[in-house]
């Protein structure tokens, strides 16, 4: 028997019900804060992400599908969505002045070669949002706030945020020098050991254990006083939000592209265990550029559709019901069959929610098949009350069962909506 690949999986009933209701949910809130849709190809070509995320990153080295297409070329399926917005970008020249600040959102799959677990697959669907335009604490702002407005508005208020401002120039080279200094006398697992030379503040993102980095001197003291001044001025406009955010000096992500403030936002809810980072992002005011596109700073985060859909279950929070019918029809006879086919027509044309059974079943498994799609209404028809002009219609929550006219269904099944 063939199966789904490991690491996917088939999205029906009502997690598909969820993963809709949260679609929308959010696209409300997108069009709130104007921003617009884009959507880019599933597949791109690996340079683009080996360039933005770096060869030294974990996505690069161990978590990307890359296959060569009848020419030769070497192509990706996207293992995130930020450089593919970017190249977007550049290609369409929606870097002119007249679009900015461009701000777009995302919705699709991404995919990662790692071992599969509750909320993280091999294929997983992201929303995401990008910013592109001049470097400004009130755009950052912006994104995160839009950020905590969705989680907000899903009943998810049970977290914390965390930020970090990624030194930059002749600060990071000494700050770099100083956490090579400390990581020679210390126990690195076998990935950190080759970070420190391909990328050294990644060191810091080590999952295997953090309280070993507990002494490493902070980040933030070697902030130079712009940097310092743009991180003070983003809180400051955060607090008079009502929003507080934790410092934390560790925090560096794992693409490489990141420059400035980084942040993500961890639920408090143990029952999320190594899925607890609700959504992530920060700024990377040179990936377009680097992209071979021109200097345009950016800034983005992302959410994964199945962990926050795992938190709102954690937290009881329902955010869809499975589509309640008005009516199910069933006929008892081939010419009442026939006549469904019309009755089916006429109810949803009026924008009733209306179905039948399509298949051969008793008349008692035609009444559970109606209640296991939750019925308002069952309507019978057979031969009889084809010959008298009127169906029975039973109101499955009175039980009440009346004959309707056929001219008279349809004010009759509105009246009790």
């Amino acid at each position: 028997m063939l199966k789904k690949p490991r690491g996917t999986e088939d999205i029906f009933g009502q997690k598909a019900q969820d993963f809709f209701a949260l679609e929308m949910i959010i696209r409300n809130i997108m069009e709130l804060y104007n921003i617009n849709e884009v959507r880019t190809p599933i597949f791109e070509s690996y340079d683009l992400f080996s360039r933005s995320a770096g060869e030294g990153s974990d996505i690069v080295n161990k978590e990307m599908f890359v296959f060569q297409d009848r020419k030769g070329r070497s192509l990706a399926l996207r293992p995130e969505n930020t450089a593919g917005v970017a190249r977007s970008v550049i290609e369409n020249k929606l870097y002119l002045e007249e679009n900015l600040p461009l701000k777009q959102f995302y919705f699709g799959p991404m995919f990662r070669y790692e071992r599969p677990q509750a909320g993280r697959q091999r294929q997983f669907n992201q929303f995401g949002v990008e910013f592109f335009g001049a470097k400004s604490t009130s755009l950052d702002c912006e994104l995160i706030i839009s950020a905590v407005e969705i989680l907000n508005s899903l009943g998810l208020k049970d977290y914390v945020i965390k930020a970090n401002y990624l030194i930059s120039g002749e600060n990071k080279d000494k700050y770099i020098k100083v956490l090579k200094d400390t990581f020679i006398n210390m126990d690195l697992c076998d990935d950190c050991k080759i970070r420190i030379e391909r990328n050294t503040l990644r060191v810091l993102d080590c999952k295997v254990d953090q309280a070993k980095f507990n002494k490493i001197p902070n980040m933030d003291e070697y902030l130079s006083e712009t940097e310092r001044d743009y991180f003070n001025e983003y809180q400051s406009i955060l607090k008079r939000m009502d929003l507080t955010i934790q410092m934390d000096n560790k925090l560096v992500r794992g693409l490489d592209y990141y420059t400035g403030i980084v942040f993500e936002i961890i639920s408090k809810d143990d029952r999320q265990g190594s899925q607890s980072t609700l959504l992530a992002g920060g700024r990377y005011d040179f990936l377009v550029e680097e992209l071979g596109g021109p200097q345009l700073s950016g800034a983005g985060y992302a959410l994964g559709i199945e962990r926050i859909l795992i938190a709102l279950q954690n937290a009881n929070i329902s955010i869809s019901e499975l589509p309640q019918l008005d009516a199910y029809c069933i006929p008892l006879s081939k010419n009442a069959e026939i006549f469904t086919n019309s009755l089916l027509f006429m109810l949803r044309k009026a924008g009733l929610k209306a179905d039948t059974s399509f298949v051969t079943r008793s008349l008692k498994s035609n009444f559970k098949k109606a209640e296991s799609l939750k019925t308002k209404n069952i309507i019978i028809i057979g031969d009889k009350e084809l010959k008298e002009n009127h169906v029975i219609i039973k109101n499955q929550i009175t039980l009440k069962e009346e004959k309707v006219k056929f001219e008279k269904i349809l004010d009759f099944l509105i009246e009790e909506n």
